[in-house]
């Protein structure tokens, strides 16, 4: 039995090595969602504006402070309400920054994603929200959709910075994640 045992061990170790190859990564698919960048010109992105109320459409975080919402609208911004009667919010306003979609809270200080920048605003007054910083390039530059195993237009750097990614009929989907 044990000259049987050292081409049996051999043949073992072979199978085991084989199977040690590249991961299999699947095909990009040729049906599903495909994606497009949604563009927005660099002086335009870095503009932030208090606005009057806006209706809640994609909403995401929501923050308590006081008796204050800060809801994050996916992408766009950070609405202000008035929750001291929780039976009646009054909406105050709408704090407009492009490609936000995050924010966090210390003290009277908000911080939020504007793209690739991280802004700190002051929002000790609700009703009179200030920006006090910009720290640039904080972040990366979106490169890709969040979804994976989906194709997406590739992004074009002449036409601004991608704040955004929608679902579309695209003609030219040569990128794949």
């Amino acid at each position: 039995m044990n000259r049987h045992l050292p081409p049996f061990s051999l043949f073992l170790v072979c199978v085991l090595f084989d199977s040690c190859g590249r991961p299999y990564a699947p095909a990009p698919p040729t049906t599903g969602d495909i994606y497009r960048p949604v563009y927005a010109l660099s002086a335009d992105v870095r503009n932030i504006q208090t606005l009057a109320p806006q209706p809640l459409k994609n909403v995401g975080k929501i923050y308590v402070k006081d008796n204050y919402l800060f809801i994050n609208e996916l992408g766009s911004g950070i609405h202000i309400i008035d929750n001291r009667k929780p039976d009646n919010p009054v909406k105050l306003a709408f704090i407009s920054i492009p490609g936000n979609h995050d924010l966090a809270v210390k003290d009277s200080t908000l911080y939020a994603d504007n793209v690739v920048d991280l802004i700190v605003l002051n929002i000790a007054d609700p009703r009179n929200v200030r920006l006090v910083k910009r720290i640039e390039n904080a972040f990366e530059k979106s490169a890709y959709p969040l979804a994976t195993n989906v194709r997406f237009e590739c992004i074009d750097p002449n036409r601004g910075v991608v704040i955004g990614w929608e679902k579309a009929a695209v003609e030219n989907q040569q990128c794949y994640r």
